[in-house]
């Protein structure tokens, strides 16, 4: 009896711990799945996370619309296209093949052959009749080869007549025919003259400061500078009003402007007495409000929307300020803001917006006249781009190219003819 008893109490310890055993694996199996379950959605939110993270280059024209938005990929800090990228931005009619084996990338555009090796820079155009090299090679991924930016922006030009610059900050990739760009002869060139006006100047007028200590006028005069010397490569002559951190008044600016004759005039010429062809004034901006931001454009047009009140158009010496002298060339520093425009768009994500108003700061210069503010020293987004060299050469390569398309011969005769009626 006592063994029977014994056997069962041993029976039921053992079921009682069989029953322990299996919750505490159930516990433990719980446990993992948990953890399984844990580490799955962290690597789908980090594969997830990581293709929204992958970067997408917007195309555009000339005139800033979108040719295409194509989806890129990411390999140590450089961004690389799909080979049909070309077709869709470039030309329709792009044909390649990829040997694998060999690496070997062969693209038929604009009815020449090109022939690349991925992990190469080199690029050979017609077999070897132009040679060139690119600062990023081509690579693979996924057994698909993909072309690097430098591609598009250093290859292009030599199978088009066109022009590709890439804006690293915005991701955009512009295509532009340089034929409307296509400078004067060089002895109407240097007939044109442009007047470039830094503003402020000298330790008394420093303009508007930023938060880091950047002053206004340190910001527009490097930029003149910059923008004097591509222009001169373009065979326009530009003048700034002033060549060093000097005070100038008003009235030294634009009498300065309105006696320079270019290199090549006759003192015998009807219109010696006013050369200058355009005036472009630089500023920044500022604002009590950090949020304000953006480029922006000013015409002076006596009938525009007033900036101040009427009874503060004064000069500094009191005496009313003489806007009649810009409304003869109203038309021409319409046209000259809407070709800024068109550039200056294309950096930024900001419209840039054009007004039209009476301006003491183009006032008195005879000849089409705009005042260009470049950005915001009191936003921290355009304080930043201000303070960063590539974006100021991006710049200056913008308004030189609204300056020379408005100064192709194309329509000289018009705009004078219209500046005399």
């Amino acid at each position: 009896m006592t063994t029977r008893r014994n056997k069962g109490g041993f029976q039921l310890f053992r079921l009682n711990r069989f029953r322990l055993a299996f919750k505490a694996k159930a516990v433990e199996s719980k446990a993992l799945l948990a953890r399984l379950i844990v580490v799955g959605i962290t690597m789908l939110a980090v594969v997830l996370s990581s293709r929204a993270q992958e970067p997408s280059v917007r195309f555009i024209d000339g005139d800033g619309k979108t040719l295409a938005e194509v989806q890129a990929f990411l390999q140590a800090g450089q961004i690389y296209l799909p080979v049909d990228t070309v077709k869709k931005v470039f030309d329709p009619a792009m044909t390649y093949q990829y040997n694998r084996p060999r690496k070997r990338l062969t693209l038929t555009i604009k009815g020449k052959q090109l022939r690349l090796q991925t992990g190469m820079r080199a690029v050979s155009i017609d077999a070897g009749k132009q040679t060139h090299t690119l600062s990023t090679p081509p690579i693979v991924v996924g057994q698909r080869p993909m072309l690097p930016i430098a591609f598009f922006t250093q290859i292009l030009p030599h199978l088009d007549d066109v022009e590709v610059v890439y804006n690293s900050s915005l991701k955009w990739v512009r295509i532009m025919s340089k034929t409307a760009r296509v400078p004067a002869e060089e002895d109407a060139a240097q007939d044109w003259v442009v007047i470039v006006d830094p503003g402020h100047g000298g330790p008394d007028d420093r303009g508007c400061e930023s938060s880091t200590g950047l002053f206004e006028k340190d910001v527009v005069f490097a930029l003149a500078k910059q923008l004097q010397r591509v222009s001169r490569q373009q065979g326009i002559q530009v003048y700034l009003t002033r060549e060093a951190d000097v005070k100038k008044t008003h009235l030294e600016r634009v009498q300065l402007a309105n006696r320079i004759r270019p290199r090549n005039s006759s003192h015998s010429s009807p219109a010696s007495h006013h050369q200058g062809q355009l005036f472009l004034s630089l500023h920044c901006n500022a604002s009590f409000s950090p949020n304000e931001k953006g480029i922006r454009i000013y015409v002076n047009n006596p009938n525009g929307k007033l900036r101040f009140p009427r009874t503060a158009n004064l000069t500094p010496t009191g005496k009313p300020v003489k806007i009649l002298s810009q409304a003869n060339f109203l038309k021409q520093s319409q046209e000259f803001a809407f070709m800024l425009q068109r550039e200056l768009n294309s950096l930024t994500e900001v419209p840039v917006v054009i007004t039209e108003l009476p301006l003491a700061a183009l006032s008195q210069a005879y000849m089409p006249a705009v005042l260009l503010e470049i950005g915001y020293l009191s936003n921290v987004e355009d304080l930043e781009k201000l303070s960063n060299p590539e974006h100021v050469a991006e710049m200056t390569r913008a308004i030189a190219r609204a300056i020379q398309t408005y100064t192709t011969p194309l329509n000289q005769q018009d705009r004078t003819t219209a500046a005399g009626q």
